[in-house]
């Protein structure tokens, strides 16, 4: 601060970002426990657990919204980024019993009667005609969802409620103890300026290298293929010479080996010098369908 002294835990700005990890934390978690829970009831009969999976979210949400908000004014995942909810209203900066039950509500109740929704609508359409009523929701959810984005959007500019239930309830994201001054040296910066253009010299230099090429010269110069084949040697039709399977599309080069058509064109265009890996014999150009009569000596 100007004047010297040190901020405390709720006069620090909490940043966008660690409110948007603290949101997504608590989805994580939710859908860690509902894994759990799936993985409980997979020796179960096919079906029993879709029957009453809405309730077994309510009561997953129910149990973390008393263990975390009910208990502490806080979410799991803002409790794993020292975090925790802050009402503007109050002096004291702690949510009151009606801010944590009316945060319960909404999220518990409100998730439940959206998964409900479909079995609502069918009991309802028994005991009479609600089309007005649910052609109202329907706006109403579009007016909110709307309205949510704009909140977004306000929220990216101010810093300060990410959702409407949080400007609705007058809650904000504060640090739970003051964060301490993150030191970085100028040695650490240096090195990390060093191995970041070191990393983008490799980027570019990288595609600009043949690295086809420059393995089969180091191939070329560490073995040694097989003189040429003689008229009396038989030639073996019924794999590639380079990627030793049967081959696909057969073709072949200046010598009387067979390839596959993908692997003697692509390593002939990235090496023009590219030479047969069993006679040594340069490729070039030549290279052409292997005839009908070879085909046959691949039967």
């Amino acid at each position: 601060m100007a004047d010297g002294s040190v901020p405390k835990a709720g006069d620090q700005r909490v940043l966008r970002v660690n409110q948007l990890d603290a949101t997504q934390l608590d989805y994580e978690i939710i859908n860690i426990l509902r894994s759990q829970l799936r993985r409980a009831f997979q020796f179960f009969e096919h079906g029993v657990l879709s029957k009453i999976e809405p309730e077994l979210n309510a009561l997953l949400r129910l149990l973390v919204w008393k263990f975390s908000v009910y208990s502490r004014g806080s979410t799991v995942g803002q409790q794993m980024l020292n975090m925790k909810y802050s009402d503007k209203y109050s002096s004291q900066g702690t949510m009151s019993m009606v801010q944590k039950v009316g945060f319960g509500l909404i999220v518990i109740g409100g998730r439940y009667l959206q998964d409900r929704s479909t079995e609502i609508k069918l009991l309802c359409r028994r005991f009479g005609d609600f089309s007005i009523i649910w052609r109202c929701l329907y706006v109403g959810e579009k007016i909110l969802q709307f309205a949510s984005m704009i909140n977004f959007l306000v929220f990216l500019q101010k810093g300060r409620y990410q959702s409407l239930l949080e400007r609705l309830l007058g809650i904000h994201h504060v640090f739970e103890q003051r964060q301490s001054l993150r030191q970085v040296s100028f040695e650490f910066m240096t090195r990390e300026l060093l191995w970041h253009g070191f990393a983008e010299f490799l980027f570019f230099l990288l595609p600009l290298i043949n690295v086809h090429k420059l393995k089969n010269l180091i191939m070329r110069q560490f073995t040694r293929p097989a003189l040429p084949s003689s008229p009396n040697v038989k030639v073996a039709f019924h794999q590639c010479s380079i990627c030793s399977e049967p081959p696909t599309a057969p073709h072949q080069g200046a010598c009387e080996h067979v390839f596959c058509y993908y692997c003697i064109k692509g390593n002939s265009m990235a090496d023009p010098s590219f030479p047969c890996p069993l006679c040594g014999t340069p490729v070039g150009e030549a290279v052409h369908p292997v005839e009908c009569t070879v085909a046959l000596q691949v039967k």
